[in-house]
């Protein structure tokens, strides 16, 4: 058994206390992060001490992988942490964190959102990173599939994969694979998604792919529905 979380922005207290702030990626795509998805510097920090303290064990995907394809037995609190969309907060906040105590992580990048050239750290928007800089962090994140221009929505209900013919979603599987390293692991934009898009995955030889409904996993989980814990400013310690 095993639990998975994903954090998206991590921000000293002063820029979260400014407010929602608009994304900013290279394909134009408009949206804005909402709040939620933010974690204070300070408890993120906490929360990962508390975890080293608490004797977590820190998976890969390769972990993960064995897990289901051999039936393998996990060590108690085996804990996979990821990061989505890969913003500058990533870079600047939870890298060196990460590196410190020596924590593999796993970053879902949606690669059409990725810039050619690296720009100083933004704190007024939530810009992504360009495409050097993640081979940069490449000794603590491994890099997943999240799309390469399908990280888009309608409302809550419905991200793009849902709604695009299933040819043009596995061009974009495609894309975003030439780019990334792990080809066969996916992380649903924003957590949305129909059964046709696990279809999709399935038959794309996608092999896990992960929702934002919390819980955890185990061997009766659904490989390409495993749950996932969205961690942000709200989140109990």
């Amino acid at each position: 058994m095993f639990q998975t979380l994903v954090f998206h922005e991590i921000r000293p207290k002063n820029e979260l206390d400014l407010g929602q702030r608009p994304i900013k990626v290279a394909d134009n795509y408009a949206d804005s992060l909402p709040l939620a998805l933010y974690d204070e510097l300070s408890h993120f920090e906490q929360r990962i001490r508390q975890l080293v303290e608490n004797g977590s064990h820190f998976l890969t995907l390769d972990d993960v992988k064995a897990f289901y394809l051999n039936g393998t037995t996990l060590p108690e609190k085996s804990i996979l942490l990821t990061f989505d969309d890969c913003y500058q907060s990533l870079k600047k906040f939870a890298y060196p964190l990460l590196k410190q105590y020596d924590i593999p992580a796993t970053a879902f990048v949606a690669t059409g959102w990725l810039f050619d050239n690296p720009s100083p750290y933004d704190p007024a928007v939530s810009r992504v990173l360009a495409k050097s800089e993640l081979a940069d962090m490449s000794d603590v994140f491994a890099y997943a599939n999240h799309t390469s221009h399908f990280h888009q929505r309608k409302g809550t209900t419905e991200s793009r994969p849902m709604w695009e013919t299933t040819d043009a979603f596995i061009a974009d599987l495609k894309e975003a694979n030439a780019i990334v390293p792990i080809t066969d692991v996916f992380a649903y934009p924003f957590g949305l998604y129909d059964q046709n898009t696990v279809a999709t995955l399935n038959d794309q030889g996608f092999y896990l792919a992960f929702t934002t409904k919390t819980g955890t996993n185990d061997h009766s989980t659904p490989r390409l529905e495993l749950n996932r814990t969205i961690v942000g400013q709200f989140t109990p310690l």
